[in-house]
């Protein structure tokens, strides 16, 4: 079974409440606020999404955050692999040991799949379903 993570899910929940402020800047309380979320955990997840170019900050009393970018060219992937690294990792319990179940191979095409399937899908797709 895949699942997003807390950090993930949180991180997408910032995303598609900054594309629905249609370019304003939002405050990181306003939104933990509106969805429940600790302010301190969303604005870790805002810094990792700021330096990793996908979101854009404003100090200031207005201050808050913006998409760096048009939603239709956020990938979800990016997003998830900035907020948790690989989707899926085929790793045997041992380091450095020889695979000798077979499963190696079967868990490197799932991720492949995963990834294409989710590297056609952006932040525009995330609220066009809501």
């Amino acid at each position: 079974m895949f699942r997003l993570s807390q950090k993930s899910d949180y991180g997408l929940i910032l995303l598609s409440n900054l594309k629905r402020s249609q370019g304003q800047t939002l405050s990181i309380s306003k939104i933990a606020s509106k969805n429940q979320i600790s302010p301190k955990f969303l604005s870790q997840i805002a810094q990792e999404l700021k330096k990793a170019g996908i979101l854009a900050s404003k100090e200031g009393v207005s201050g808050g955050y913006s998409l760096a970018k048009s939603a239709s060219k956020i990938k979800i992937l990016d997003v998830l692999k900035v907020l948790d690294g690989e989707l899926v990792e085929g790793k045997c319990f041992e380091d450095d040991h020889e695979c000798t179940c077979g499963a190696g191979e079967m868990w490197n095409e799932m991720k492949e799949q995963m990834e294409k399937t989710i590297g056609k899908k952006t932040v525009a797709d995330l609220v066009a379903h809501q």
